[in-house]
């Protein structure tokens, strides 16, 4: 089928081709910016916008018509200030708005202490098929790595056995997110599983450069798709199933197991009256930018975990500042 491209048509339609291609002739990706730029043209079609200026009350006008996230329009706010700089760059008088503060929709799945075990116990006793044998027999240690230090799926794809220390027990995390770098130490049963899983794949001759290789190409990191495919069959034979409460909520997936690591590790600060002192070592251990990254994990609501949640929030107190997004 032949692709209908888009036909520009309000006042700007000029502009946002030229920009559109300035800016793919950089190299920079372009869809996002390109899928925003289509919704404010259609807009400003509609509304008969005639003027070639833009003022405060057509952004603020806009935004009101787009049915999306806080996040989403917080994103759309950068593409359009770009936009704006390029018109003022052409003499083009722009009134933009200020990006406004943001508030995540986002809220994550929780697994259960059982659904955890129910999890493993499947990963542990997968059928294994003879295309994808291998992915059978790393599949249970991938699960555990994840979960045990609450890595995110690429930094568990990525690892090396050059980014373990089995003697100590450490865990280097190499130009993750942000191109940043940390040390993850690890719980010594864990370490245990991992030096039991490189003897398994050295006697397998799997594995030799990548702790969790693909199935289908030596000396090659698992896929995110392989991991997403093996794991919605694992929740499956796990008879965890899910239905959405909101509109932003995410069903269970790899990256609850962080969550769910987070949410274990902050109840057991709370538990031993630790919170404020080692607060700040988890921000560090999970790789975020700041202690504000972190907050998102806090603030989520964990609807099977009233209790604990509850008790997360009587913790934290006023420890972080209020970060609010104004809808009007």
């Amino acid at each position: 089928m032949k692709k209908v491209h888009y036909k520009y048509s309000s006042i700007f339609a000029p502009e946002i081709i030229s920009y559109l291609k300035l800016r793919e002739t950089t190299g920079k990706y372009i869809a996002k910016t390109e899928s925003v730029l289509k919704d404010f043209d259609c807009f400003l079609h509609n509304r008969k916008h005639q003027t070639k200026t833009l003022s405060e009350d057509v952004f603020i006008s806009w935004q009101k018509t787009r049915q999306v996230s806080s996040v989403t329009k917080c994103q759309d706010c950068s593409h359009m200030k770009m936009f704006c700089s390029y018109l003022t760059s052409i003499g083009i008088e722009t009134h933009y708005i200020e990006r406004p503060k943001m508030k995540s929709n986002y809220v994550p799945y929780i697994f259960s202490d059982e659904e955890i075990k129910e999890i493993f116990y499947a990963a542990d006793n997968c059928q294994i098929q003879r295309r994808l044998s291998r992915a059978s027999t790393i599949f249970p240690f991938l699960l555990r790595i994840l979960y045990g230090c609450g890595l995110r799926l690429g930094e568990g794809l990525k690892l090396k056995w050059t980014d373990i220390d089995l003697n100590t027990g450490v865990i280097y995390i190499k130009n993750a997110k942000n191109g940043k770098s940390r040390i993850v130490p690890m719980k010594p049963t864990l370490t245990k599983i991992l030096i039991e899983y490189k003897n398994l794949v050295k006697i397998n001759n799997i594995c030799k450069n990548y702790l969790f290789e693909s199935p289908k190409k030596d000396n090659c990191p698992m896929k995110n798709n392989t991991f997403y495919m093996w794991f919605s069959n694992i929740l499956y034979s796990a008879n965890i199933s899910y239905a959405k409460n909101t509109q932003y909520e995410r069903g269970p997936c790899g990256h609850c197991l962080r969550h769910t690591f987070t949410k274990n590790s902050f109840l057991q600060l709370v538990e031993n009256e630790r919170f404020e002192n080692v607060a700040p070592f988890l921000e560090e251990y999970l790789g975020h930018n700041s202690i504000l990254e972190t907050q998102a994990y806090l603030r989520s609501s964990y609807t099977i975990y009233e209790q604990s949640h509850k008790r997360i929030e009587d913790a934290i107190g006023n420890l972080f500042p209020e970060v609010v997004f104004d809808e009007n």
